[in-house]
C-alpha cells in the first residue's frame, strides 16, 4: 500500500497518474475499479452540492475517494485506490537486459533479478523510466522491440520475433542504444521518439478499452504518440476545479432530522417503498427511534425535502460560479452561526472609519478609499472536483472513468479561512479607461490571443491589476503572517458585464474539517490589513532586478508577464490560478516615465 495525501488523489496522484512507491512505479486505475467487495461505490457521497454541480455544469454525483489504513497486523482496513504496476518493462542496471513483467515469475515480496548468464552480479532489476503517451490521453509501454528493428535492412532482422533478448545499453547520459541479442539489430534511443500508438489498450490497466486506429490520412502532430520520461510534466496533467460552498447550502444545520434524512437517501427510499399507509407509519416510527426524534419530525422533514430542501426551487444558472460567490462575500447575515460552512465578518465600516482618524497620514487614507469592501472570512468550505486528465498537451480531457459514462466524479471537501477585498468601482472605471493603461495592455493582449488560453475571458486592465495585487498581497502575507505562500490560494473575481466585479479572495484550504488556526483571518482586521497593503505596494515599487524587470516587454511562459519576476511578484505554482502568468507590477505602481497612472494613486 502506498500512502497518498487525500488531496493528492485529485491532483498529481489522480486517475492515470504514475506514482512512485517504496519499490515500484504504479499507475492509478480509473474510478470504475474504485469499488468495495460487493461491487458498490467505495467512496462516500458528498451532500449539499447542487449549486456546485450547477456552477461546474455537471450532472454527476460527487463522491470522496475511498480511504484505507494499514493496521498493526499489516492488514488493510477499508478500500484502497487500486493501481497497476507500470511501466511493465524492467532493466538490469548492470548489463542493460530488458524484461517484460518479470515479477510474474517471482514470489510475492521477492524482487526480480537479472537472469542473463553473462551478467555476473545479477542485481535487482529496475523499472524503465520511459512511457509512450498520446495526445488523446492514452498511455502504454515503449515498444522496445519495434524500436530496435524499425530501421533494419536485413530480412532476418526485420522478421525477428524474439522479445526476450532485448537490451537498453547506455553510453553516457545522451548515448543510448536498443539492441536485439537474437538478430543483432540495434538502433539509437533518444527518449523522445514519435510513433503511432497502435490499436492497443488505452491505459495500462484496461482490457476491453482499445485505442481506435488513427484516421487516414493521419495528422502527424495530432495522431502521433511520443516517448517521454515518466517525470515529464506532459505525461500527466490533472484537470480539477474548486467551487466554494455558499448560502443556502453553507447554512445547513448539521445533525438535525432533516439533515440526517437528506443525507441518507436509503432511509427515505424505505419510507417511499412502503406498500400501504400502515407500513409507512411503521417505517417512520422505526426511523424516528434510530434518529432519536419524534415521528412528527420525520414527517415534517419529508415535507421540507419534497418542497426542494435545501435550495427550495432556487434557479441555478450554469457557469455563474464567481458571480454568486462574490455576492455571498458581500452579503451580511445577521443570524449567522459559527458552525456554518461560510462564516464572514464584514469589516467595511471599520475600514472606512480609518479615513476619519487624525493619526493616519494622507497616503494611507487614500489607500483606504481604494478598497471598497474588506471582509474577514473566518470559515469557508470548498469542494474540489476531479474532472479528468490530459497527456501530451492534448485538447480533450479524459474523464475519471476513461469512457465518460460514470454517474459520479471524485471530489473532496476542503476547509479553511481567508481575506476578501473588493476595489472601489468608480476609481477602477476611471483608471482602466486611461489611454496609457490600454496601450500597456495591448501587446500582452496579442500574445494572450496567440496562446489560445481560455481564461480569463476577456483579458482586461482590471484583471491585470487584481491578479498582480493578489500576488503582492500573498508575498506580504507570507512575510508577516507566517503562512508559506505555497499554502495560500488566490481567487480572482473580475467582470465588467453583466455585473461589475473587482474582488480578491486569498485563502487556505485543507481536507480537515477543523480547517486552519485562524491566523489568516486575523490579518483582515482593518489596521493590520492596511499595514500589509501599504508594505505590499511599497515592495511593488522596486524590484532587485530593476530596471530590467520593469522595462521588460515580455517574460515568463509565452512572454505573458511584463514587470513581474521571481524577485518581486511570482508565487509558488499551487497558489496561482493562472500559472504565474498575466502579471505586471506597472499596473499597480504606475510608470512616471511613460505616463502610466497607478491605480492607488488615482484620486
Amino acid at each position: 500500500m502506498i500512502p497518498i495525501r487525500f488531496s493528492h488523489v485529485l491532483g498529481q496522484s489522480g486517475v492515470g497518474a504514475i506514482v512512485r512507491g517504496a519499490n515500484d512505479l504504479v499507475v492509478v486505475q480509473d474510478t470504475r475499479q474504485w469499488t468495495d467487495r460487493q461491487g458498490g461505490f467505495a467512496g462516500k457521497l458528498i451532500p449539499y452540492v447542487e449549486r456546485v454541480r450547477a456552477a461546474l455544469g455537471i450532472s454527476q454525483a460527487l463522491r470522496e475517494p475511498p480511504v484505507a489504513k494499514e493496521l498493526a497486523n499489516s492488514q488493510i482496513d477499508g478500500v484502497c485506490v487500486p493501481a497497476t504496476r507500470f511501466p511493465s518493462w524492467m532493466r538490469c542496471p548492470n548489463c542493460g537486459a530488458l524484461y517484460l513483467r518479470p515479477w510474474k515469475d517471482e514470489q510475492v515480496g521477492d524482487a526480480p533479478r537479472c537472469r542473463r548468464d553473462t551478467c555476473k552480479n545479477r542485481p535487482r532489476l529496475e523499472q524503465v523510466t520511459w512511457v509512450l503517451a498520446h495526445p488523446a490521453g492514452y498511455l502504454g509501454d515503449v515498444p522496445w522491440h519495434f524500436l530496435a528493428h524499425r530501421d533494419s535492412k536485413a530480412s532476418s532482422q526485420s522478421a525477428c520475433k524474439v522479445r526476450d533478448q532485448l537490451k537498453l545499453i547506455e553510453r553516457g547520459y545522451e548515448q543510448r542504444k536498443v539492441r536485439c541479442g537474437a538478430c543483432g539489430a540495434e538502433a539509437p534511443f533518444l527518449g523522445d521518439e514519435r510513433l503511432y500508438f497502435g490499436q492497443q489498450r488505452m491505459q495500462p490497466w484496461t482490457r476491453d478499452d482499445i485505442a481506435p486506429p488513427p484516421p487516414s490520412p493521419a495528422d502527424s502532430a495530432k495522431d502521433m504518440a511520443q516517448v517521454l520520461a515518466i517525470n515529464d510534466t506532459r505525461v500527466y496533467a490533472p484537470a480539477a476545479e474548486s467551487v466554494l460552498v455558499i448560502p443556502p447550502e453553507s447554512r445547513v444545520r448539521k445533525g438535525t432530522v432533516i439533515d440526517l434524512l437528506y443525507r441518507h437517501s436509503d432511509d427515505r427510499r424505505k419510507i417511499d417503498n412502503a406498500k400501504n399507509p400502515l407500513a409507512r407509519k411503521s417505517a417512520i416510527r422505526t426511523l424516528a427511534t434510530e434518529y432519536r426524534c419524534k415521528p412528527e419530525e420525520i414527517e415534517e422533514a419529508l415535507l421540507d425535502i419534497g418542497r426542494g430542501y435545501p435550495l427550495y426551487g432556487e434557479n441555478l444558472t450554469p457557469g455563474q460560479l464567481r458571480e454568486s460567490e462574490f455576492k455571498a462575500f458581500l452579503e451580511i447575515l445577521p443570524d449567522q452561526r459559527d458552525d456554518e460552512d461560510l462564516v464572514t465578518r464584514n469589516k467595511t465600516d471599520e475600514w472606512c472609519a480609518l479615513q476619519d482618524r487624525s493619526d493616519l497620514a494622507a497616503p494611507s487614507k487614500n489607500l483606504v478609499g481604494c478598497i471598497q469592501n474588506l471582509v474577514r472570512v473566518d470559515r469557508l468550505k470548498a469542494v474540489k472536483v476531479f474532472k479528468g486528465f490530459t497527456r501530451l498537451d492534448g485538447e480533450d480531457v479524459v474523464p475519471p472513468d476513461i469512457l465518460g459514462q460514470s454517474s459520479w466524479l471524485p471530489a473532496i471537501e476542503l476547509y479553511g479561512e481567508g481575506i476578501f477585498i473588493s476595489l472601489d468601482e468608480d476609481r477602477l472605471r476611471s483608471w482602466e479607461q486611461h489611454p496609457k493603461v490600454l496601450v500597456r495592455l495591448e501587446k500582452l493582449q496579442r500574445r494572450f490571443v496567440q496562446s489560445a488560453r481560455k481564461e480569463p475571458n476577456p483579458l482586461t486592465p482590471r484583471f491585470m491589476l487584481l491578479h498582480t495585487l493578489s500576488h503582492l498581497l500573498m508575498r506580504q502575507i507570507e512575510a508577516e503572517g507566517g503562512y508559506p505562500a505555497a499554502s495560500l490560494i488566490e481567487r480572482i473575481y473580475c467582470s465588467q458585464t453583466p455585473e461589475h466585479m473587482a474582488g480578491i479572495l486569498i485563502h487556505v484550504a485543507v481536507p480537515d474539517i477543523a480547517g486552519s488556526l485562524g491566523g489568516l483571518a486575523e490579518l483582515a482586521e482593518p489596521r493590520r490589513f492596511l499595514g500589509i497593503l501599504s508594505r505590499a505596494l511599497e515592495h511593488a515599487r522596486w524590484c532587485s532586478l530593476d530596471p530590467v524587470c520593469s522595462e521588460h516587454d515580455g517574460q515568463g511562459p509565452g512572454l505573458l508577464n511584463r514587470a513581474a519576476c521571481h524577485a518581486c511578484t511570482l508565487v509558488p505554482e499551487p497558489a496561482c490560478e493562472y500559472g504565474n502568468t498575466l502579471l505586471d507590477r506597472c499596473f499597480v505602481k504606475g510608470d512616471d516615465s511613460d505616463g502610466l497612472p497607478a491605480f492607488f494613486g488615482v484620486p
